[in-house]
């Protein structure tokens, strides 16, 4: 059974949305891979084990060791590591690794007394990446390393990160996996979370508040007509007025995912049964409009990678942009598959 380890530069690198993609694809390909994070600062709850664990069917999560500042491995964690690897083996064809310490630890204890382990090193973007950067956090994996994936990169930085970061290291003979720029749906939030944000109320019982929104529009005094304002963008949340039926109607000719009314007062009932006929919630806040929106600003860095339509999106972008990992994993999942 072949591992694959996957260490961050530094918290929220994108680990765990990278492997919920390949898990995905690998699942397509006919492979039964498996998801292990041995490391958590929440190791009795820690969400991603749960939530990966639940979309692999695959029963109650290893328990992860608490997430310290050790320098090194111990020796009986790492038995312990080891030891829930080898649980893992008998119905897995490749374990999937979220390290978040001790990563180059860990892949040099596993080759050297347990199954064959690769590492990638995940990169999320910053201004100050520099080739030599990446070599330094590849370096302690030494031979063992697949290849480095970067993440995170504004779209507007990408040739900049092609030219001054990616083709210096391939020049080098660094392996680059590719590159993931930033993508709205991967952080998208709920419809719960946009209420829970608010502090607001449901008007009428909720419908679809695990929907996903990642992009919100103002529904005020528009010029444009209600389809060409609302109808630009999929999987957008609309701010307005409860006393503006207009708006909320035009909106949810759309593809409105829920409605947030300001103000504290109510919709009409008309309002009410368009939105249950077309399962949009709405969510009443004691918040005018404006500040509302200004509420809402921060709202997309509550987002996580536990949805069903993320782990969608996320396999597609791995397909479209991570190739080389997908195609060197899924060879190393048919090398060790299950029996």
């Amino acid at each position: 059974m072949p591992v694959v380890i996957f260490a961050g530069n530094r918290p929220g690198s994108g680990q765990t949305t990278i492997i919920a993609g390949l898990l995905h694809l690998l699942r397509q390909a006919g492979q039964t891979p498996a998801y292990y994070k041995p490391f958590s600062p929440t190791p009795d709850s820690d969400p991603d084990a749960a939530f990966l664990s639940h979309y692999l069917d695959a029963g109650n999560p290893p328990t992860p060791h608490h997430l310290n500042s050790a320098a090194a491995l111990d020796p009986q964690t790492a038995q312990e590591i080891t030891a829930a690897l080898t649980a893992l083996d008998a119905s897995s064809s490749i374990v999937l690794v979220e390290a978040s310490q001790h990563a180059s630890q860990l892949t040099s204890q596993l080759n050297a007394n347990g199954p064959t382990t690769k590492a990638v090193l995940v990169a999320a973007y910053e201004k100050e990446t520099t080739p030599s950067a990446v070599q330094a956090l590849a370096a302690p994996f030494g031979d063992s390393l697949l290849g480095v994936a970067f993440n995170h990169c504004p779209p507007y930085r990408q040739e900049q990160l092609n030219r001054e970061v990616i083709a210096p290291l391939r020049e080098q003979n660094m392996p680059v996996l590719g590159a993931l720029t930033e993508d709205r749906p991967l952080l998208a939030v709920t419809v719960q979370q946009i209420a829970d944000h608010l502090g607001g109320t449901w008007v009428q019982d909720p419908e679809n508040a695990d929907a996903t929104v990642d992009r919100f529009l103002i529904g005020g005094n528009i010029m444009d007509s209600g389809p060409n304002y609302f109808g630009r963008y999929p999987n957008q949340a609309v701010i307005t007025r409860a006393e503006r039926p207009d708006i909320q109607l035009a909106s949810l000719m759309c593809e409105t995912k829920c409605l947030v009314l300001t103000g504290g007062g109510q919709p009409t009932e008309y309002i009410r049964v368009e939105a249950a006929n077309r399962g949009v919630p709405l969510i009443s806040v004691n918040l005018d409009t404006l500040a509302a929106a200004e509420a809402l600003q921060d709202v997309l860095g509550n987002a996580t990678p536990h949805h069903l339509s993320k782990i969608h999106r996320a396999a597609q972008l791995v397909q479209e942009r991570l190739e080389p990992l997908l195609t060197q994993t899924l060879t190393l999942a048919q090398g060790g598959q299950a029996g």
